[in-house]
């Protein structure tokens, strides 16, 4: 009897649920789904988390599409902002960064010297890397492999290619890793289960 009434209760509950599904505020729907698309929504969904993150001290995580697009429509990072389309993606604790970089930026090293005048005026960079916080409000990107045009850079020329990008020495500063500020209000910055995760200061 005990079991028959526990059932019809449930029964009772489920519907009531599916009933009044269009007054549950806290219902799944596809509002709650993140961006699929880079875009100003997507942008405008990152800066909400971000805000969250600032008012709450909630740590938040954005997918590649939002950083994508929060980078494109929002925060012109030094590095992101030499690229054409500058689109970011992660997998694992892995970041990946792709877009068009003219060839004139690229450091002059003998073995670039050799394929220059095969290359187009402007080709495809993809970098992958990891990220690592330097200090509250800094982080910096270890740059794992580079290919320009689909061609593999040797790793021994990307500090003259960082440079060339804008980066500066200073003390713990690996000669592979590229320095940038985080957005305002962050503390700190990892890659983490394909998304970027965000400390509030």
């Amino acid at each position: 009897m005990r079991n028959l009434l526990a059932l019809i209760g449930v029964a009772a509950l489920g519907y009531g649920v599916w009933a009044y599904r269009d007054q549950i505020p806290w219902r799944w729907n596809k509002h709650d789904a993140a961006p699929t698309e880079v875009s100003e929504a997507a942008a405008e969904s990152a800066e909400q988390k971000l805000e969250r993150m600032r008012t709450s001290g909630d740590t938040v995580h954005l997918t590649g599409t939002e950083f994508t697009s929060y980078l494109r429509f929002r925060f012109h990072d030094q590095l992101a902002s030499q690229l054409d389309q500058p689109t970011v993606g992660f997998s694992g604790d892995t970041l990946m960064l792709q877009g068009r970089l003219p060839t004139e930026r690229l450091p002059d090293t003998r073995e670039l010297r050799a394929v220059r005048d095969f290359l187009p005026d402007t080709a495809e960079v993809r970098l992958r890397g990891n990220l690592r916080t330097l200090s509250p409000g800094r982080a910096a990107l270890r740059i794992g492999s580079v290919s320009f045009a689909k061609v593999p850079v040797p790793h021994d020329v990307y500090p003259d290619a960082l440079k060339r990008l804008g980066r500066a020495d200073e003390p713990g500063l690996g000669a592979d890793e590229y320095p940038f500020r985080l957005p305002p209000g962050v503390s700190s910055a990892r890659v983490e289960g394909g998304e970027l995760v965000l400390a509030p200061n």
